[in-house]
């Protein structure tokens, strides 16, 4: 799986969000306000971890069962996917 180059991070206003550029503004309008957990996954997919790496650090940063965080990771994949912003080909 890896990051659409097409959507970048970034800090606005103390806020973390995903904003497209490129092909992507004409798909996509708007950014994603990205909260610390999807923030790890998005940081964790582009370095090219796997879910259990992820999860892992997940485990690492906050008080969680290993269930709640591959159920947060997978929800958040599934989010990003759903708007363009990680697929298993970019």
């Amino acid at each position: 799986m890896k990051v659409n180059r097409s959507f970048v991070l970034r800090e606005v206003g103390g806020q973390c969000v995903a904003v497209p550029v490129g092909r992507s503004c004409k798909t996509f309008r708007g950014v994603i306000k990205l909260n610390d957990t999807a923030r790890l996954v998005w940081e964790s997919v582009l370095a090219g971890d796997s879910e259990e790496q992820t999860v892992s650090k997940m485990l690492d940063q906050y008080d969680v069962t290993v269930e709640h965080a591959h159920s947060a990771y997978r929800n958040t994949v599934e989010r990003m996917r759903e708007i363009g912003a990680v697929s298993e080909d970019v």
